[in-house]
């Protein structure tokens, strides 16, 4: 009986851990948006899909540019608005290869604007992230 019940927690934390990885492209994209709302650009870089050419350091130095040039740029321009009050997930295409997706959010700001964005989502390591890489 210890057996069994110690077989169906493992499962249950196997199981709860395999769900949170894999996600959605859309759950996905909204998450990396979410972190442009609170400002964490870090965070949001960590969500560019990078080449596999690309070495582990020029992926760290590519996000870390991304990152700055956000904080500099994208924060004027949703401070502008007032900040993002909302995100909605619009619409979700994966494609027939289950590896790229599209995903439009809707942002919807403080002063009241909404602005409709595109993202581009490609699966590696069984994550979702966003493609910059214009394919």
């Amino acid at each position: 009986m210890k057996k069994f019940i110690y077989f169906a927690c493992l499962a249950t934390v196997v199981l709860t851990f395999a769900a949170c990885s894999a996600g959605s492209p859309g759950e996905a994209a909204k998450k990396y948006a979410n972190y442009l709302k609170s400002g964490n650009y870090e965070k949001f870089a960590e969500g560019i899909a990078m080449s596999d050419d690309v070495s582990a350091e020029e992926a760290k130095e590519g996000r870390q540019m991304l990152a700055a040039m956000m904080q500099e740029k994208g924060k004027m321009a949703i401070d502008q608005k007032g900040g993002i009050d909302k995100i909605d997930i619009v619409s979700e295409e994966i494609a027939a290869d289950g590896e790229n997706a599209k995903v439009v959010l809707k942002l919807t700001f403080k002063n009241g604007d909404d602005e409709e964005m595109t993202y581009n989502m490609v699966k590696q390591k069984s994550d979702w992230k966003i493609d910059m890489s214009g394919k």
